[in-house]
């Protein structure tokens, strides 16, 4: 299996040895990074390890995969992985092997850790306007996590991507189909990515994840959270916390005007607009 692996910088000089670092140990043929238009070192830094630069504008998180695959158009799978992040080979592994073990499999992700131990979200259910406005208003914030896995299981309309895959987010091992997984890590197969065009450019950052599961959804692909394989994430701090709110909801926005119903993009277009 030929895999390319793609990292995005924007002013990621001091994060980008952790997770190029990281690639010497994986079966990777081939490294690109993407540099958006960085004010620090990152070039620099990406240089000195030998691999592939490309630098462009900063065109945002989706283009710029899309400009590093097509670099490599024949890859049987693409490795992405932000600057911020590490996986061990052994964790890699498991990705790999469920490309090859199922081949309608579109998308293979492994689940958050932080450096403190816990787990983030790295996969959830299809999007709700309902999820969204309760995070805005930050009830989720108030409400104990014991009380929301239990109205997760008791909700009336369970779809075929459940609440409770999204809070779930603990280790079990397990291999789990998801609506959608993050793109802080994922491995993408070759075949499915350029089926379904790559990322779709109308998304700058946020929520072009999401949409690329939908799409590779819509065109008979799966997508799955790996629970044997974790990546650790540092999350980085190169964009304001109010910059990153404002990209959120702007990327929200753009997924629910392409995938959601009436109700929902005018929903979407009030949350955009609420003051944060």
């Amino acid at each position: 299996m030929k895999i390319a692996a793609i990292i995005v910088s924007y002013n990621s000089a001091k994060e980008l040895p952790l997770s190029l670092g990281c690639l010497g140990a994986l079966p990777i043929e081939h490294v690109v990074v993407v540099d958006n238009s960085s004010t620090d070192d990152s070039v620099e830094v990406a240089k000195s390890f030998g691999y592939q630069v490309i630098s462009l504008p900063n065109v945002g998180f989706g283009k710029a995969i899309n400009a590093a695959a097509e670099t490599v158009p024949d890859a049987d799978a693409y490795f992405l992985l932000n600057p911020d992040c590490h996986i061990t080979a052994e964790s890699f592994a498991h990705l790999a092997e469920a490309l090859r073990a199922d081949p309608k499999l579109g998308v293979a992700a492994p689940l958050m850790r932080y450096p403190d131990g816990t787990f983030g979200i790295s996969a959830g259910p299809t999007p709700s306007m309902a999820k969204e406005w309760l995070a805005a208003l930050r009830v989720d914030e108030i409400v104990p996590s014991g009380l929301k896995r239990s109205l997760a299981q008791a909700a009336p309309l369970r779809k075929k991507f459940q609440m409770l895959e999204y809070l779930d987010v603990e280790p079990t091992g397990q291999v789990r189909e998801a609506a959608w997984v993050s793109g802080f890590c994922m491995l993408v197969r070759g075949d499915a990515f350029r089926a379904v065009g790559g990322f779709d450019r109308d998304f700058f950052l946020y929520f072009e994840d999401v949409d690329l599961c939908t799409r590779l959804w819509a065109a008979g692909w799966s997508v799955k959270s790996i629970g044997t394989s974790v990546a650790e994430h540092k999350e980085s701090t190169s964009t304001a916390a109010v910059g990153k709110n404002n990209l959120y909801r702007a990327g929200m926005q753009v997924y629910f005007a392409k995938h959601g119903t009436r109700a929902q993009r005018l929903l979407a277009s009030a949350l955009r607009r609420l003051p944060i």
